[in-house]
């Protein structure tokens, strides 16, 4: 009698209808067309009103596939794109293992939120709700409001490592910087100029990763990787960007 193969949650199988999350953040539904033994998966480029997800050689994307015990995750690298007749095809090779939804492992969603960059200083050491109370001897707390601001910009994307802004300043990799996001709120455009409704409730250091410039209108992207690591303020990032990735993946699926 033959051996009943045992089918793994967290393994993908041909077949499996899949969410594909291109490095912008968009969610696109796709299917696992074809495996060469275990390595690469053959993928149907996913589109959406006539028109293909943008994908190239070398892009980093996230599978989202689902099973009876949630939701799971995958990192995958694009090898190479093919077309057979009129559909096109990219073969996906996986570089992480899938983790479930409930393990927070996010991926970096594209969100315009307002961010405030505060001027490094010294005696910022977290603005949160353990902070430590005033230690005898001490006149006073540093608190947000002692933080001289730079600027307040729209965010691009966001992951538990960092957060990419677009702003019309030059930043230097390597420099500190302290960033202020709420989560919960909206940011508003009057007259060109980002406003935030209220004091972000988040603040984090960070350090510039990169500043490339976008284009002819001197507009760059910069990258600032967030320097406090703490198992709170990733789970809270993850929670929200999981949160928002859902409500794609939902809007698309009515578009579909």
């Amino acid at each position: 009698m033959a051996e009943k193969k045992e089918i793994t949650e967290d393994i993908l199988l041909i077949g499996d209808r899949v969410d594909v999350v291109s490095e912008d953040g968009q969610v696109y539904r796709s299917m696992i067309e074809d495996r060469i033994d275990d390595g690469p998966f053959l993928v149907s480029v996913p589109h959406r009103r006539g028109r293909y997800m943008y994908v190239a050689k070398d892009d980093v994307l996230y599978v989202v596939f689902y099973r009876e015990g949630g939701r799971y995750i995958a990192q995958m690298k694009v090898l190479a794109l093919e077309k057979r007749g009129a559909i096109r095809y990219m073969w996906l090779l996986q570089e992480t293992k899938a983790q479930r939804n409930q393990r927070r492992e996010a991926y970096r969603l594209a969100v315009n939120m307002g961010v405030v960059v505060y001027n490094y200083d010294d005696k910022f050491t977290r603005l949160c709700e353990d902070m430590p109370q005033e230690q005898e001897g001490e006149e006073d707390t540093f608190t947000v409001e002692n933080l001289t601001v730079m600027e307040t910009v729209l965010s691009r994307d966001i992951s538990i490592k960092g957060v990419a802004i677009s702003s019309k300043k030059t930043y230097a990799e390597g420099d500190k910087y302290i960033v202020g996001m709420d989560l919960e709120s909206t940011a508003e455009i009057i007259g060109g100029i980002v406003r935030i409704k209220k004091t972000p409730a988040l603040i984090l250091q960070s350090i510039v990763r990169r500043c490339v410039p976008m284009n002819e209108n001197k507009i760059n992207h910069v990258g600032l990787a967030f320097l406090d690591d703490s198992k709170k303020v990733s789970e809270q990032i993850a929670r929200f960007v999981l949160i928002e990735q859902q409500k794609q993946i939902k809007n698309q699926r009515r578009l579909d």
